[in-house]
């Protein structure tokens, strides 16, 4: 069980991360993210600084390291690899938490989410280990 969910958590993430480790496709996502904002009436401003090359570099920097951690967790579904991406999940929420704070849109709060459960998630899996 602890093996199969370590895995499961680092297939989502990598069919999430991906995305963003392609160029066209990163900007795509990020477009989506914005039709979503609008659609929920959000209204948030899509472009808070310039997404010219150097930040979609990052973009896609993050993607590659997501995509590269989650291969590594499918690999090897160790409990300190699932106790490290736990415990990293939490930090990400909170950089997610502090760019909404900063204005970005609300619509990632649906990343919060899924980061704090997936840390929740393997935390149950591996406790007492």
């Amino acid at each position: 069980m602890q093996e199969k969910t370590i895995r499961g958590v680092a297939w989502a993430d990598l069919a999430v991360t991906l995305p963003f480790a392609l160029p066209f496709i990163a900007e795509a996502v990020i477009a989506l993210i914005y039709v979503l904002d609008r659609w929920l009436g959000f209204g948030t401003p899509a472009i808070l600084f310039e997404m010219g090359p150097l930040a979609m570099m990052f973009v896609h920097i993050m993607g590659v390291l997501g995509v590269v951690w989650a291969l590594a967790r499918l690999r090897i579904p160790s409990p300190f690899l699932a106790r490290t991406d736990a415990l990293a999940r939490l930090a990400v929420a909170g950089l997610i938490v502090y760019a909404m704070m900063e204005g970005a849109t609300p619509v990632l709060w649906l990343f919060v989410v899924t980061e704090i459960g997936g840390s929740a998630v393997q935390f149950a899996v591996l406790r007492g280990k």
